[in-house]
Formats: structure tokens, C-alpha cells, sequence
């Protein structure tokens, strides 16, 4: 039996909208064995047609001809499910994953991202969940940045969800040349802020005039969660992914409370995706 693990990730950064994506050391954890017929635990969706490690692991061996070969599956999931912080994309990452061990491929991780971003349909999550740290990407490129080990990281996640799909709806289809302008070169000075700690420049990551206007009226605690964490010494304070959670970070250690929506702190995952051992349960 084989056991690995998935980041969960945090997309956009604010700026970077579906460009960037950062990979946070909260994990699902996966225990993989070839079966007789297909076994899943620990999942929400258990009808196949809906499950997307099921779907990820077909699709990868289709895309390497293997065959399809009967796994048990065991997920310890960590990773909240619609909160903004790539539940998806593990699930999707930890198919294909599986298909590599089970089939003793090499640990291909192009061709991993390739794949899992068919299946999802951008690569801001899946790239740091195959890569770990932080990640800019397009369909034809990626770069993986390492970010400076002196950020504090930490999470505001409420109780209630926020789709995907609604939050795309809320976005405007037309962008200014203004706002397009500030948000790239609020992404460049942001990215290099991460890398070197600069505290000044950091707050740029604040600037995103795309999605974050629009989307922060769907989590009803965002303005007051937004006025404590910049009372209390955070530089940047921003929506992970489509929401519901909130991403902070600053130079200084971070502690906060909210009634009734959960506060962690967290930290940068460097590897992405990693195979702990082979293990029984």
C-alpha cells in the first residue's frame, strides 16, 4: 500500500488572478492499493461518475495506457471542501498520483500538470498542489517560485461555502486598461515581494481590481474579518481562491479570533505532492 500526500492551495494571491496559486501545509492523505473491484473510503462522492479522484485516475490511464487496474482507496481529508483552498484539485492531483505509483511510472510532474489541468480547467491550484510553493501559470508555462521562510501565513475559514461557480458569475466580462495595467504590475512587484521579504511591497498583493471587489460581497464576514487582521499588524489580507476563506500575511507572527469562524495558521508547502512510504494500514 502506498501513502501520499496533497497540499491544499490558495489561488490568485489576489492579484494573480487564475495565475497564481500558492501551496499551504494542510494535507489529504491518501492510502492506495490495487483491489478487486474498486473500494473507496473516506470520500463524499461516492457515486463514481462524480468522484474526481476516480476520474483523474481513468484519465491518467488512458493518457499513459496502462490499463485500468482496481484500487482501495482510504482518504484522511484535511482539506475543506469549498472554502476556496483546492479540495478539488487534490482529489484530482491524488488520481493521477495514484495511476504513477500503482503502475510504477516516473514521477513526471509536466505531465502530471498537464492532465490535472484538462481536468480542472486552469492550473492555478493544481500546479502548487503537483509543485508545491508558490506557482505562475499559464496552459504553456509555469514558473515555481520559493518564497521567503520569514512570511507569517494564516487562514480565516468560515463555516459556510462559496462555489466555484457562483463565484465566477459575479465577475465582470470586460476589463479597463487601467485595471488590467494595475493588476499586472501589481502581480510582478507582489511576486518579488514574496521572494525577498519585502515588507514595504508586500501590500500590493492588496491591489486586485479584477475578481476581489465582486466576489468579497459573497462571504459576509470579509469586511469585518478584513478590519480586525489590519488592525492587528497584517500586511495583506486576501480572499484564498473563490472563497470562503481568507488568506493573511505579514511579517509579524499572526493570532486572531473570530466568533464562529475558525483561525489557523499555516505555513508555505515546498514539495507539493510526496509519497511518505509505503505503508499498511
Amino acid at each position: 500500500m502506498y501513502k501520499y500526500r496533497v497540499p491544499a492551495t490558495s489561488a490568485n494571491l489576489g492579484i494573480g488572478f487564475d495565475c497564481l496559486g500558492l501551496a499551504l501545509n494542510i494535507y489529504n492523505y491518501f492510502y492506495v492499493e490495487e483491489s478487486k473491484t474498486f473500494v473507496f473510503k473516506g470520500f463524499m462522492d461516492l457515486d463514481l461518475k462524480d468522484n474526481l479522484f476516480y476520474i483523474a485516475y481513468l484519465k491518467s490511464c488512458e493518457y499513459f495506457k496502462t490499463g485500468v487496474k482496481a484500487l482501495k482507496v482510504v482518504l484522511k481529508a484535511n482539506i475543506p471542501i469549498a472554502r476556496g483552498l483546492g479540495s478539488s484539485s487534490a482529489l484530482i492531483v491524488g488520481g493521477i498520483y495514484a495511476c504513477l505509483l500503482i503502475n510504477k511510472l516516473e514521477i513526471n510532474k509536466e505531465k502530471m500538470l498537464e492532465i490535472a489541468t484538462i481536468i480542472e480547467g486552469h492550473p492555478d491550484n493544481v500546479a502548487p498542489c503537483i509543485y508545491g510553493g508558490l506557482c505562475c501559470v499559464n496552459n504553456d508555462s509555469l514558473l515555481n517560485i520559493k518564497v521567503s521562510n520569514k512570511w507569517n501565513f494564516a487562514l480565516f475559514i468560515p463555516e459556510y461555502e462559496v462555489k466555484t461557480s457562483e463565484a465566477r458569475k459575479v465577475l465582470k466580462r470586460e476589463l479597463s486598461l487601467d485595471d488590467s495595467v494595475n493588476n499586472i504590475s501589481s502581480a510582478i512587484i507582489g511576486i518579488e515581494a514574496l521572494k525577498t521579504f519585502d515588507i514595504n511591497n508586500i501590500k500590493v498583493l492588496n491591489n486586485d481590481k479584477i475578481h476581489e471587489p465582486y466576489r468579497k460581497k459573497l462571504i459576509k464576514d470579509y469586511e469585518e474579518c478584513r478590519k480586525v487582521a489590519m488592525a492587528n499588524g497584517v500586511k495583506v489580507f486576501l480572499i484564498s481562491g473563490s472563497g470562503s476563506s481568507m488568506l493573511m500575511i505579514s511579517d509579524l507572527p499572526i493570532k486572531l479570533e473570530m466568533k464562529d469562524i475558525s483561525f489557523v495558521n499555516v505555513k508555505v508547502d515546498q514539495k507539493g505532492v510526496a509519497c511518505l512510504k509505503n505503508y499498511s494500514l
